[in-house]
């Protein structure tokens, strides 16, 4: 599990080259202090980052839309994102791969404290190659706020762009800006990582016979998450062949129920087979009313955990585990697109 200070982001309407960017700060003992900005490009959906020099972090972190483009090292004329009780500010400066200089300027700061809601980000459905299941949790979630001679700033080579809208913005006041505080990202099953029995990530806890697994646990800070297995889930090396185990499980971040599905393993002679499906749409809890509706109204936000599937392959001699991630459905966006103008 990972942290993250703060995020903002925005889909773009009508830019020609990019759809949409993002700004992300890093401040904790692990990745150090500094800030990450991405662009997605409109024709491939790939992404080009722009990463603050002595920052610490895992490529692994950031394959997200149609995959990495570029990674770059850059030194930021500006690099500020601040999430405060009565809003977000951010002033954030850059020139991207080609030349073009980029200016990003929020501030929705009134004097009056937010209520934020917290939010399952839906990072997965965009995510091409899934090598993990991407559980980004927002505690501290919010829209932008219209406020008076304050209006957001977002220039691409000197030009204007212009963001998504969400409807009846008469009434709830609010730009199609995003931005968290807090966060914590959750990688399940991520490739290449050696399983927790056997000193990869997370701490173990073993049912009473002392082989099964009933749940692992991740802490970041004073963060917890856990993924139970109902019933615990049998020690891979000890299956034979013809040997059939299935149950549920689930995984929540201090006490909240993000996701879950079913497992089932199968033994044959030379091995044994896994299936981890997940089948649990978010479902959220205490939102104000403007999120409430719109995790309501544009269902991506609710079931694309349910498009995700992983599959592994446990050799009964000694040898790896083979693995792997795949989209069993995949949401094309075009309703958050209609609905958002984006």
């Amino acid at each position: 599990m990972n942290e993250m200070a703060a995020m903002l982001n925005a889909e773009l309407a009508d830019h020609p080259l990019y759809d949409g960017f993002e700004v992300q700060r890093f401040d904790d003992s692990e990745h150090g202090t500094g800030m990450v900005a991405f662009l997605s490009r409109r024709a491939d959906r790939t992404i080009d980052y722009y990463v603050e020099p002595g920052l610490r972090l895992d490529r692994r972190m950031f394959g997200i839309g149609g995959g990495l483009r570029s990674w770059n090292e850059t030194k930021f004329a500006a690099a500020a994102l601040e999430v405060a009780e009565d809003g977000v500010t951010a002033h954030v400066a850059f020139t991207d791969v080609d030349g073009r200089p980029v200016e990003i300027v929020i501030d929705d700061r009134d004097g009056r404290p937010r209520r934020r809601g917290a939010l399952l980000a839906p990072v997965g459905d965009g995510i091409d190659q899934p090598t993990s299941l991407m559980l980004v949790w927002m505690p501290q979630f919010d829209l932008v706020r219209d406020v008076r001679d304050h209006e957001p700033v977002i220039r691409i080579d000197g030009d204007d762009a212009s963001v998504g809208r969400l409807p009846g913005a008469a009434l709830h006041h609010r730009h199609l800006i995003k931005y968290a505080a807090g966060l914590r990202v959750i990688e399940v099953n991520r490739d290449l990582d050696a399983p927790a029995t056997a000193g990869g990530p997370g701490s173990v806890e073993l049912a009473r016979d002392g082989t099964a697994v009933s749940a692992i646990t991740a802490t970041t800070g004073d963060t917890v998450a856990r993924i139970a297995f109902r019933p615990a889930f049998p020690d891979l090396r000890r299956v034979d062949a013809g040997d059939e185990h299935a149950g549920e499980w689930r995984i929540g971040v201090d006490g909240c129920t993000l996701t879950g599905g079913t497992w089932t393993v199968a033994g044959a002679a030379d091995r044994a087979e896994v299936h981890l499906a997940v089948t649990r749409r978010w479902r959220p809890r205490g939102l104000p009313w403007l999120m409430r509706t719109v995790t309501t109204v544009i269902p991506v936000f609710r079931r694309w955990p349910t498009s995700y599937a992983w599959r592994a392959t446990m050799p009964s001699v000694d040898g790896p585990m083979r693995s792997h991630w795949e989209r069993i459905r995949r949401e094309d966006g075009a309703g958050y697109r209609k609905a958002t103008g984006s």
